[in-house]
């Protein structure tokens, strides 16, 4: 339960970012933490090392695109607080490099996709359990090393803050700009690697993406398996590309290894880049289902049959499936921020959207 101190507090820091990073750079002692994050020291003990783990945070799936689910570990408000306070602090530290765009300000999935628009080849990279591979030991060890240098003892109260079940939790204020920051040597000899085979690299979050416009992909990056047949076709990637994420401390998710060449569909954090930046066709007709069965049947009948049909495919309760009309607005804005406000479908379906809205404060 959060304390009357805590609940007037406020929730974020008032310094700007030079004065945040100075003192983050000047830690010294645990008790540097807590007044650099406007903690009491006794609070954030209590609320890091003595709150049971089963009071710190809410655990709960959510579905992924796949179809498979994602665990969500939510932080109690208490302790929200705190992660709020560095990560804002975290942000003021962390120097994010220019092909880096997933949990930066201003970047996003489109800026990430936009480097790779008409390339002759499109490489894909997944890695496998991002956040749970980032576990304890290497969240404190960041905070040892340069370029932050900052005492053991420091280092691991910061750790602590960011970590749930001794590894990176996804749900958790912090658990973005800690995985970038734990990314950066990563980021730099793959971007190197991506400049010496004349590619262009950049990074979402898990997600890695090479492109080139080069009549041949680089073999030092990954080539086709012509053992196979052509419908079984078999990405193999280069020997320094897989020991460079190794040595990174991350893995490959192998099932999402893809070589895409522009006479096929290419993808790039689920914008296609043949041309310009675009969704799937089946993306824009689930829009268009999704507005006529709400014209024709009406706002309850359109939500009964979307939690029916996704409780189904997901297996999930219905309760707990994303509200109708919700999910087809931020089908409506993606759509929007991907093709441009300006583009005909994208305007045609928000009015349309907007005409059943108003039609239903009519009824």
């Amino acid at each position: 339960m959060l304390t009357e101190t805590e609940i007037n507090s406020s929730l974020i820091l008032l310094e700007d970012c030079e004065k945040l990073k100075k003192k983050f750079l000047s830690l010294k002692d645990p008790r540097d933490v807590a007044a650099l994050l406007d903690v009491t020291y006794d609070r954030l003990i209590y609320h890091i090392y003595r709150v049971p783990d089963s009071e710190k945070y809410l655990e709960f799936k959510v579905p992924k695109k796949s179809g498979q689910m994602r665990k969500i570990s939510a932080p109690s408000t208490a302790l929200k607080i705190i992660q709020r306070k560095l990560s804002q602090v975290l942000y003021s530290v962390y120097d994010p490099k220019a092909p880096v765009h997933g949990f930066v300000p201003s970047r996003s999935i489109l800026t990430n996709a936009r480097p790779h628009l008409r390339k002759r080849f499109v490489l894909n990279i997944d890695l496998k359990d991002f956040f749970d591979s980032i576990h304890f030991g290497r969240v404190r060890g960041i905070f040892m090393a340069p370029p932050y240098n900052l005492p053991a003892d420091v280092s691991r109260v910061l750790a602590q803050i960011c970590c749930f079940s001794r590894k990176l939790p996804q749900g958790a204020p912090t658990s973005p700009v800690v995985s970038n920051m734990i990314c950066a040597r990563l980021d730099s000899q793959l971007r190197l690697l991506a400049k010496e085979n004349h590619c262009t690299f950049t990074r979402y979050a898990d997600d890695i993406t090479f492109s080139t416009t080069l009549p041949v992909f680089p073999k030092r990056l990954a080539y086709i398996d012509s053992d196979v047949k052509e419908d079984e076709e078999k990405t193999v990637l280069g020997s320094s590309l897989v020991s460079i994420v190794r040595e990174n401390g991350f893995e490959i998710n192998w099932k999402k290894v893809r070589l895409q060449h522009k006479s096929h569909h290419q993808e790039v954090t689920g914008i296609t880049v043949n041309q310009f930046p675009n969704v799937k066709r089946d993306f824009v007709r689930k829009i268009s289902m999704m507005l006529h069965i709400w014209d024709k049947y009406g706002l309850d009948s359109a939500r009964k049959r979307h939690a029916e049909l996704l409780s189904k495919s997901l297996e999930i309760p219905e309760e707990e499936v994303t509200d109708f009309r919700e999910m087809l607005r931020g089908k409506i804005n993606f759509l929007g921020m991907v093709r441009g406000k300006n583009d005909s479908i994208y305007v045609k379906y928000l009015n349309w959207y907007c005409n059943l809205s108003a039609r239903e404060r009519r009824m």
